[in-house]
């Protein structure tokens, strides 16, 4: 019984031991926080530049301290939805060209729906004689008030005929008589190359709220089959973050042929990925998978095929993947067949936005990196909610050093209270061993 005592009460005196609160020492390194005005709450964007020296993947160890070295609420403010894009289904119209030879005097009829929608129309030359129904553009009509937008996907029939190598030019009009270029050059492409698909079938062009589209071919080539055009709608959330590029160096992993390595600077979001080939007229099929640090497998993340084909204004290049946002440190890239050189990874990103409340005497100091400190939760976003004031933007001085590698190190001889909690527990495992022995050689009689 006397054992069991002193065991707990040495187990009580240590969980009782007040933890000593951060400082910025506990950090390795820090950045002066310039801000303006008297506000309540200031807001601050993060880039690649200062989560590089972010060591944990949920950014805890980034932490803000008054002029007295106290740490003051500070968390992120993540935005409340992401911006989406929506596609709708756009009808079209064939618009028939005349012949070469053909007179250019033409007489348009065109026939509405009772909601005013082109339902057709009738394209005849003066002499009445048809024009060949091989050669014609494309007429879209997007109804009444249509939204804005700056991108048509383009979806093949199953009996399109390939290879599709077009370049289009796209005119918008409000009443069918005068016509703006919006676009011009914009390529078509859909190639069967050894069983690889090779598809870029969005045309991006100037964004517009016009009622009609025209699409034409530019130079010599037909229309392919068509099952859909569809107008892509962007649905903004309100995020006024800035949209970040980083472009990665990549290293041959190991001794595969085709596959690379690449590292990102820091914990960063990232919500785009993409490649650049190192040569021109390059095609291969790309898997592309993340990891943290230590982790044994790749999470897979995107699978297209990367392409660039054709030289200097004519070089078409495949359509970045969509993916969802990571954090992941590590990127690894397979190719097939295997690229001899090494592409770019560029990683899409929007800097990070965490907010703080003023608290204590000014100036605040931002901190960051460190394996032992971790910043605490605080109840910022209901605070906000609460304020009557938006949170004021401020900004980032030079960077200096805090506590420096020391703040990077595990800690020894500080630690103190955890390894006595281990050496209590270890001892009393040993007693109760040694009792549990002793019950056992000496039972006692019943």
């Amino acid at each position: 019984m006397r054992a069991c005592f002193l065991i707990t009460a040495a187990l009580a005196t240590v969980m009782a031991s007040p933890a000593r609160a951060a400082s910025p020492q506990d950090y390795a390194w820090q950045w002066p926080i310039q801000t303006e005005g008297e506000g309540a709450a200031h807001v601050l964007e993060l880039d690649a530049e200062v989560l590089q020296y972010v060591t944990r993947g949920d950014l805890r160890d980034l932490a803000v301290f008054n002029a007295d070295g106290e740490p003051v609420p500070f968390a992120p403010w993540p935005p409340k939805a992401r911006d989406e894009e929506e596609l709708d289904a756009i009808p079209w119209l064939r618009v028939p060209l005349p012949a070469p030879g053909q007179p250019e005097s033409l007489a348009l009829r065109l026939e509405r729906d009772a909601d005013g929608t082109l339902r057709g129309l009738d394209l005849r030359t003066t002499d009445d004689t048809p024009p060949p129904e091989e050669r014609h553009d494309l007429l879209l009509d997007r109804g009444e008030d249509p939204p804005a937008i700056s991108v048509l996907h383009v979806e093949l029939a199953e009996a399109a005929q390939l290879p599709v190598n077009l370049r289009v030019r796209i005119s918008a009009s409000d009443d069918l008589a005068d016509w703006q270029r919006i676009g011009s050059g914009l390529p078509l492409v859909a190639l069967d190359d050894n069983g690889l698909r090779i598809e870029r079938l969005q045309l991006a062009f100037d964004a517009t709220q016009a009622r009609y589209l025209r699409l034409a071919i530019e130079g010599n080539g037909n229309w392919p089959m068509l099952a859909a055009l569809k107008g892509e709608r962007r649905v903004d959330a309100g995020d006024g973050r800035p949209w970040l590029q980083i472009e990665l160096a990549g290293t041959q992993a190991g001794a595969e042929a085709g596959v690379y390595d690449f590292t990102t600077p820091g914990p960063i979001a990232v919500e785009r990925v993409d490649l650049t080939l190192a040569d021109a007229n390059s095609v291969a099929a790309a898997q592309i998978g993340a990891r943290n640090p230590g982790e044994d497998w790749w999470r897979p993340v995107a699978n297209f095929a990367a392409f660039r084909l054709g030289n200097g204004k004519d070089e078409v290049r495949h359509i970045a993947p969509r993916i969802d946002p990571r954090r992941e440190r590590e990127w690894r890239l397979t190719t097939q067949p295997a690229l001899s050189k090494a592409p770019k990874l560029v990683l899409g990103y929007r800097p990070e936005r965490f907010v703080l409340l003023a608290q204590g005497p000014s100036p605040y100091t931002l901190a960051a990196g460190s394996v032992r400190a971790e910043r605490e939760d605080y109840p910022v976003k209901a605070a906000l909610e609460a304020a009557s004031a938006p949170p004021v933007p401020a900004t980032l001085g030079m960077r200096t050093e805090a506590g420096g590698e020391q703040a990077l190190a595990p800690k020894r001889g500080e630690d103190w209270q955890r390894w006595l909690l281990w050496a209590v527990l270890a001892v009393g495992a040993a007693l109760v061993l040694a009792v549990s022995l002793k019950v056992l050689r000496h039972p006692k009689a019943d």
